[in-house]
Order: C-alpha cells, then sequence, then structure tokens
C-alpha cells in the first residue's frame, strides 16, 4: 500500500498525523510512504527526517492524492482537495459532517473510503485523552493558594 501524508494547511494547524518513527514502522511493514514536503516542519519534524525514515518526500498535495492508496492529515480536507479525491482511496482525517456539507458531497461524489480520526481512537479524538489531562492540570493549578484558590 502507498501511504501519504499531507501537510496541513488549515490556519495555526501545526500537527503532522505521522512522525518520521511512525513512517519507518510502516515502512519496516511493506509499505511506501510519501510525505508532502514541509508536513512536519510545524511540529518539529523537516524533509531530511522523513527521508531517513523510508518516505519519499513530493512536493504536492496532487502528487500524494494521485499516487496514494491512503492518505491522510489532521484536519479536514480544503476545498482544493475535493476533486483530488477518487473511488477506493482511503482519506484519515478530521471530519465534520454535520458542519460541512459540501465535504460530505465531495466525499460521497469521490466514492472514497473516509474514516474520521476524531472517531477512530479509544477516546474518541487523539486529543482527548491529552486535553483531558491537560484540563485537570489547570484545574488543579487554578485550585493553589498562589492562584486565588484555597490551596
Amino acid at each position: 500500500m502507498v501511504f501519504g501524508i499531507l501537510k496541513d494547511t488549515k490556519r495555526g494547524e501545526f500537527r503532522v498525523i505521522c512522525t518520521p518513527s511512525e513512517v519507518r514502522e510502516i515502512v519496516a511493514n511493506g509499505h511506501e510512504v510519501l510525505a508532502q514536503a514541509g508536513c512536519g516542519v510545524g511540529a518539529g519534524f523537516e524533509d531530511v527526517a522523513y527521508l531517513a525514515a523510508g518516505a519519499r518526500v513530493v512536493h504536492s498535495a496532487a502528487e500524494i492524492f494521485a499516487r496514494s492508496d491512503m492518505v491522510a492529515k489532521v484536519k479536514e480536507l480544503s476545498p482544493e482537495e475535493y476533486t483530488l479525491l477518487r473511488k477506493g482511496q482511503i482519506l484519515l482525517g478530521c471530519l465534520h459532517p454535520a458542519a460541512n456539507p459540501r465535504e460530505v458531497d465531495a466525499l460521497l461524489a469521490s466514492e472514497c473510503i473516509a474514516f474520521t480520526a476524531e472517531d477512530s481512537h479509544r477516546h474518541g479524538s487523539p486529543n482527548c485523552e491529552a486535553a483531558g489531562k491537560q484540563g485537570a492540570l489547570f484545574g488543579l493549578e487554578s485550585m493553589l493558594t498562589i492562584n486565588g484558590g484555597k490551596g
């Protein structure tokens, strides 16, 4: 299988769906990985790290979509990507069907196989566990006397 890692283009989004360590594991299991140039820069992973892990770095989302059996990104597709999907291609990303009927129409028209990342994790979202722990820590911090709490 050819697995494509898309660069997230949503404003303020710096995460990447797959780290070089995960790429190394995917490649070790006999798959090919295509990483869009710059896909991990915001998260601290340079293209050379993806190359060292066994990925091939390509320069456009269009090339990722054209060559990959499965494409993945952290956030939802951009409208420019809707027409790049194809029948039978697997998509993993954040999908918000209730809030984005245009995206739903594009997914249905493409006949791709779409999985929503937020429903593919044991906590409902890969962010839920971290957010829950962070929330508990902030709650504890607010209870400290130095922050006006009762200690």
